[in-house]
This record gives structure tokens, sequence and C-alpha cells, in this order.
């Protein structure tokens, strides 16, 4: 069923809603951005209630403050900024899990270990 429209009770064609706030071609893209926020969320911050509270309540805030937009460039704009927060949040963020009083256990997901190269004193140069 399309989103942006409705039936009407005895009525078998669809009704149009009116002060749609996306134009069509920017709709799924946000609405795509907003899931994958969140399913990045609860990969990051998995087994921790209050990060996962706390982002979850910050990413539905943002989009609904700017639910009104209407310019085609601002949207876009918001789109790449939520890209952006998406990949930093997959690719930077490590758990910690404090053990003792001056001490965190990271716990790193296993698709931030698939790049990390090991680190060389004495370089070699290449022929």
């Amino acid at each position: 069923a399309n989103p942006r429209s409705r039936f009407t009770l005895g009525s078998s064609r669809p009704e149009k809603r009116r002060g749609s706030r996306v134009g069509v071609k920017g709709w799924p893209s946000v609405l795509q951005l907003f899931k994958t926020l969140h399913r990045t969320r609860q990969q990051v911050f998995k087994n921790d209630a209050r990060a996962l509270e706390a982002a979850r309540i910050k990413i539905n805030e943002e989009f609904k403050c700017n639910k009104t937009e209407t310019s085609p460039k601002k949207i876009e704009e918001l789109i790449k900024i939520g890209s952006d927060v998406e990949l930093i949040l997959r690719t930077s963020v490590i758990q910690g899990i404090h053990t003792d009083h001056n001490t965190l256990k990271l716990v790193p997901r296993k698709d931030l270990l698939i790049e990390n190269v090991p680190y060389c004193d004495a370089p070699t140069q290449k022929q």
C-alpha cells in the first residue's frame, strides 16, 4: 500500500494526502536513513540499555525537529549529515565495560576488527 494515500469509506479510489512534507523522491531516503540509524544504534550499543535509550531519543528528536523541512537542498544536507553520523557510529564507537575502579574492558564488534592493520615499529621500504 502506498503510505502517501488512503482509502475513504465507501470508495475504491485512494485519496491523496495534502501537505506532505517531503517530496516523493526524498521520502524513501529519509525513511531508509531513519531505519538504518536505528539498526546501527542497536548493534553499536548492544546490551547497554542506557545508551540504547539515549540514542533512540536523540535520533527520534532530530527527525522530529526537521520533519517540517520542505527545501530539497536542506533535506539533502540533513540526509548527508545523518549518513555521516551512521558511518561514524558504525566504524568508530567501541563499547567499554567497567570491570574495576580504574579499568575498562573494551568490547569491539567483529566488523571493526576486519580492517585492523598491525603496527610496525620498523617500516620497510617498498622496492
